[in-house]
């Protein structure tokens, strides 16, 4: 599978010059995308269950996970040591993790993890994904879910009250291999061995981060995330206990769910539909 480009985002956003994203003048698509993150925050809360909360102000993070592995250190993250964000959204963890146990195992993936700021969702881990092949996963993060936004027409990122952090603890990916700031030689020709090594991923996310074992989990994502979250979660699905999560849902976002030409010429009509 070769990786598509795609618009560049990431850390690279962060460490970027004040007011590259800057527009003169009113700036209509902003609100925009305000409303689109409030939309996205009501289904997914739908979806998660009737036990989360829309929240109008982002909560302090809680202080109740504290990862007893070592190994879990040194990928702390301090919310006020983030380049060019001038407040505290709170403490994270960040890094590369290899796709398996082998000790030689060169492919690695990057990941960011942020603890929900509600207590009540505990629970829940939910896993997102940018689509591509080969976007960086922290697209979501800056522009759409994550607890920072820098989206159009802002010329230094703020906090985002509507992040999906009010609702699970949440884990972007950049994935497959070769995507973003992920590491190795991309090896992989189909889908399905991406998600067995994306499982393998989880696996030793799990073996640093094992307070989250057990936690309900989703997967969600969006664009040909249409089609790495079905594979992923048959992968779960068809090899069980392999990672110790409790597969709940999945969740896509405008996504690819057939091969373009495919889309295109399929035959579409209206219906009606009989009780």
């Amino acid at each position: 599978m070769k990786p598509l480009s795609c618009l560049s985002a990431g850390i690279s956003l962060l460490v970027a010059a004040r007011g590259v994203f800057a527009i003169g003048g009113a700036n209509p698509g902003f609100e925009e995308a305000q409303q689109i993150q409030r939309d996205q925050l009501n289904r997914f809360r739908d979806f998660l269950g009737p036990r989360t909360e829309l929240l109008s102000k982002r909560q302090a993070p809680p202080q109740t996970i504290n990862f007893s592995n070592p190994a879990a250190q040194q990928f702390f993250v301090p919310g006020t040591s983030i380049p060019d964000v001038d407040f505290d959204p709170g403490p994270s963890w960040s890094g590369l993790l290899p796709i398996s146990g082998d000790p030689n195992e060169t492919r690695k993936l990057f990941f960011w993890f942020w603890p929900t700021n509600n207590i009540t969702n505990e629970d829940k881990l939910l896993f997102w994904t940018n689509g591509g092949p080969g976007c960086s996963s922290l697209e979501g993060f800056l522009q759409e879910n994550g607890p920072i936004t820098w989206s159009w027409g802002q010329s230094a990122p703020t906090a985002n009250p509507f992040s999906w952090t009010n609702l699970a603890h949440m884990l972007w990916v950049e994935q497959p291999v070769g995507t973003g700031f992920s590491q190795g030689t991309p090896n992989i020709t189909n889908d399905d061995e991406l998600a067995a090594q994306l499982v393998g991923f989880f696996g030793q996310f799990l073996e640093v981060f094992s307070e989250l074992k057990g936690k309900d989990f989703y997967l969600s994502g969006e664009s040909y995330a249409g089609f790495y979250v079905p594979y992923i979660a048959n992968y779960i699905y068809e090899h069980p206990g392999l990672i110790d999560l409790n597969l709940k849902g999945i969740d896509i976002a405008d996504p690819s769910l057939s091969q373009v030409l495919i889309a295109d010429i399929a035959v579409t009509r209206s219906y009606d539909f009989v009780v």
